[in-house]
């Protein structure tokens, strides 16, 4: 009772240290914010609206999050123009819509139609997608958006997005795409998003704490993962987002979890994913059943190695092109030697975000990005992975989630 009361003590100091001086926004205050930066985009693109499909979009645009973004049969669409935002849902989640989304014009469907000839609708006879995209012709006729549609991710051959302007009779004519406004608006995280950041990154931390004293040989990766999931909703989690569970890391880290079981020797990978209010939480942890052999925890610290010397280079200047190079060098590897083809990634409303800790991608880290920054190293035949999120503005990286222990985990 004494070492939780403590540690609870100590996450809480740590929460605090990394939140210190913000001033905590409502969801109306960001959402203002966003649609100030992305009303003056439309301006300049000459668009009438900015229409969205996807889930971390319409997320982004809205503040709204829902489980039915796992139910493809229904389409969600946000609309932003110049004066309004519009919201196109299911007839049975428009309240909820218009409970949680702050001054939302909500439209409604709730008719399947049947599927006209060479609409390209793969599933079923009837569906919803053709009144949904009636219905978002009328809404931007209802709100006088003529001319130039812009939509995030038009045309987008992956990852998969709902081309919804499909379904409007005559508005495929209208569309651009509106990708790069939106992932510029997008990189620049706010003070407010951080801080969702830093929670979601602290129940992670738990989970990953309260999962240590279950760790036992014998235990297949099924189980941990088991074990994992329960701890992180006991922590608070609202969702599971990308989870691996891996023992022995001779083979590739990616892949549901097996029935193949720990034991002692292996290494075992837990790479969590939670999310809280629609923001992720991404890092791991590795574990061996007693001290790690040598050679094991070598191939450890040379990741480890990576990450510090790659944190203590940043500069305003830095990109993540820079930062690339810095873990290459420090790891004696190129990203394209080891199984995850680049050192991390960013993160917000969806794992991965841009950038990508690549040798191609120049992105300036220093204008308010969050990154995972993710060494990964192939040694003697294994695969080593830590990983930290850092918060990059103006030249400083300010640590998000816990920090990374020195050596493997031993339980």
């Amino acid at each position: 009772m004494l070492h939780s009361f403590c540690s609870t003590i100590i996450a809480s100091f740590w929460c605090a240290s990394r939140l210190s001086g913000v001033r905590t926004m409502s969801l109306t205050e960001e959402l203002t914010r966003r649609h100030t930066l992305l009303r003056k985009g439309l301006a300049e693109a000459g668009a009438a609206a900015l229409v969205a499909t996807r889930e971390s979009t319409v997320t982004y645009l809205t503040g709204y999050t829902t489980s039915t973004w796992s139910n493809f049969s229904r389409p969600i669409i946000a609309v932003l123009t110049e004066n309004e935002l519009l919201m196109i849902v299911a007839e049975t989640e428009a309240d909820a819509v218009a409970e949680r989304v702050p001054g939302v014009l909500v439209r409604d469907y709730v008719e399947l139609r049947t599927v006209p000839a060479g609409m390209y609708l793969p599933d079923g006879l009837v569906q919803f997608g053709p009144a949904a995209g009636e219905a978002l012709l009328a809404a931007l006729e209802e709100l006088g958006a003529e001319g130039t549609i812009a939509v995030d991710g038009y045309r987008a051959a992956f990852p998969p997005i709902a081309q919804v302007t499909d379904l409007a009779p005559g508005l495929d004519e209208r569309c651009v795409d509106a990708s790069e406004l939106v992932w510029r608006t997008r990189l620049n995280k706010s003070e407010w998003e951080v801080e969702r950041l830093v929670h979601a990154a602290d129940v992670l931390g738990s989970a990953l704490e309260a999962l240590k004293p279950q760790l036992e040989p014998g235990l297949t990766e099924r189980q941990i993962h088991q074990r994992f999931a329960s701890a992180a909703f006991d922590a608070g989690a609202h969702a599971l987002g990308y989870v691996n569970v891996v023992a022995g890391v001779e083979r590739g880290l990616f892949g549901a979890p097996t029935n193949r079981e720990w034991e002692r020797g292996d290494v075992l990978y837990v790479d969590g994913g939670v999310l809280v209010d629609g923001y992720w939480a991404d890092f791991c942890r590795m574990y061996t059943v007693g001290t790690p052999l040598p050679e094991q925890s070598a191939g450890y610290r040379r990741a480890l190695t990576g990450l510090r010397e790659a944190i203590a280079s940043v500069t305003a200047t830095t990109t993540a092109s820079d930062l690339c190079k810095t873990i290459g060098a420090a790891t004696d590897l190129d990203p394209s030697d080891v199984g995850f083809g680049r050192f991390g990634h960013g993160l917000g409303l969806y794992m991965p975000e841009p950038p990508s800790i690549h040798l191609d991608d120049t992105t300036l880290l220093s204008e308010n990005t969050v990154v995972c920054v993710e060494p990964a190293v192939l040694h003697n035949g294994s695969n080593y992975v830590v990983e930290e999120e850092y918060y990059f503005t103006e030249g400083a990286p300010r640590l998000l989630s816990p920090q990374v222990p020195d050596d493997l985990i031993a339980v």
